[in-house]
């Protein structure tokens, strides 16, 4: 299962998969959640408790998005 590492503002800093039974410690101040199927969930995402919200589109040199 893949699950996030979310830091006290709700930012997604990284993810890891991880069978959820293996004692793991995130780093100090990141707390681990498990990211539901569906949800792409990755590092730039925020998780508001409740809510992933996807980062907003990247526009290229061109102005496109």
């Amino acid at each position: 299962m893949r699950w996030a590492l979310v830091d006290a503002d709700g930012l997604v800093t990284g993810v890891i998969v991880w069978d959820g039974e293996v004692d793991y410690t995130p780093a100090d101040g990141l707390a681990v959640v498990a990211i539901p199927d569906g949800v792409g969930g990755g590092p730039g995402w925020t998780y508001d408790g409740t809510n992933w919200t996807a980062p907003p589109p990247v526009e290229d040199e061109e102005g496109e998005g």
